[in-house]
């Protein structure tokens, strides 16, 4: 099976392989370049992604030409090889720690003077002193990001760097206890605007606060049951040239093919659903009940005053999600099907993110042991 014209085939062992011309032998013959993915538009994205770093590197060569390049000149190169082939979210990350953190401190230095050491040094630099403000160190994941950057971007040009990072642990979630959701639901279905249906719809799907704001009435089929999850909202940094706003909202696909998924709906918050939905066209906004959108920091700050209603401590609203998934487990639902639910990519992700067991699960677990083998 193949793409005609696009030069990616799917191999028997199930995965594809995109070729690309990465240069031209001494007889001016294609050299090609061989990617394998596991899905075809993996394999499309990378083929992308090579055939415009592969022009960038020759274009690298022509300019050492005349003088040795900077690293700022380097990155901007880089930047405009790959705009095309991540998304737009990715692209102003990559875009803000490049001007806020990298350029500042190494910008004017020639690409041809970066090596390990240095990297290393920067690293160890913004680890102890890096905010832009002066007031501190770097949180250990933003310099993981910043030498992730540099680690692909330098590879580029044909410079692997070797470095030392500590270690990162994603930070735990506070999850609520049975009694916390319980007051939550009763408050979000007393709630006489749409920020506790947005609760209720995260509490019992699990979705991220991105896809929520980005849901429409025509992503809900309420005949099936489900809830189509095919985009997010999120706000970005903005790449823009016109300077008059540093952010701007961006509506684009999940952030992997997984994501894009479909959720059953439990039966009452179908029936529910059904009554707000008679007075609702399919585009508009299931937050708002019109074409205007709710951004997601708008609906953490609704959120806030929804949890203080409740009379619960704060929290954040990806708190939700955590919740979702460990009630799931505690309520003995597969990991796999949980892993599903949540759009992961796989089980691994699910286990070590988003499953925190309650005290009291952990307790019954104990207890369970001991009367298995109690006289």
């Amino acid at each position: 099976m193949s793409r005609r014209g696009e030069n990616i085939f799917k191999r028997q062992d199930g995965r594809w392989e995109a070729r690309y011309i990465k240069a031209h032998d001494a007889n001016g013959r294609a050299v090609y370049g061989y990617i394998y993915r596991h899905s075809y538009l993996e394999a499309k994205k990378a083929q992308m992604e090579a055939k415009i770093t592969s022009g960038n590197q020759k274009a690298i060569k022509g300019r050492q030409l005349s003088r040795q390049i900077t690293l700022g000149e380097h990155l901007d190169l880089w930047l405009n090889s790959i705009q095309m082939s991540v998304k737009k979210s990715t692209y102003a990350n990559y875009d803000g720690l490049i001007r806020r953190h990298i350029d500042p401190v190494l910008g004017q230095v020639p690409l041809n003077k970066i090596d390990s050491d240095v990297i290393q040094v920067y690293v160890n630099k913004k680890l102890q002193s890096g905010r832009i403000d002066g007031k501190g160190s770097l949180s250990v994941k933003t310099v993981r990001d910043i030498a992730g950057v540099l680690k692909r971007s330098l590879a580029s040009a044909g410079i692997i760097i070797h470095i030392k990072l500590p270690k990162y642990s994603l930070p735990k979630l506070r999850v609520l206890t049975r009694d916390e959701q319980l007051a939550l639901i009763t408050t979000a279905k007393g709630s006489k605007n749409t920020t506790g249906l947005g609760v209720m719809i995260s509490l019992f799907t699990g979705i991220r606060i991105g896809e929520l704001c980005s849901l429409k009435w025509g992503d809900i089929s309420l005949d099936e049951g489900v809830i189509r999850i095919n985009k997010t909202l999120q706000r970005i940094h903005n790449c823009g040239q016109d300077g008059k706003n540093k952010t701007l909202i961006d509506i684009d696909t999940p952030k992997s093919e997984c994501s894009v998924r479909e959720i059953p709906l439990p039966g009452f918050l179908v029936c529910h659903m059904a009554q707000l939905k008679k007075h609702a066209q399919d585009e508009d906004y299931i937050l708002s009940g019109s074409r205007q959108y709710v951004e997601p920091r708008l609906c953490q700050y609704r959120f806030k005053k929804l949890i203080q209603k409740a009379g619960i401590d704060d929290i954040n609203y990806h708190a939700l999600r955590h919740t979702f998934a460990t009630r799931c487990v505690e309520l003995g639902i597969d990991v796999k099907t949980i892993s599903e639910l949540l759009g992961h990519s796989n089980v691994n992700i699910t286990l070590n993110r988003y499953v925190h067991p309650a005290f009291e699960s952990r307790k019954n677990c104990i207890e369970t042991l001991a009367n298995a083998f109690s006289a």
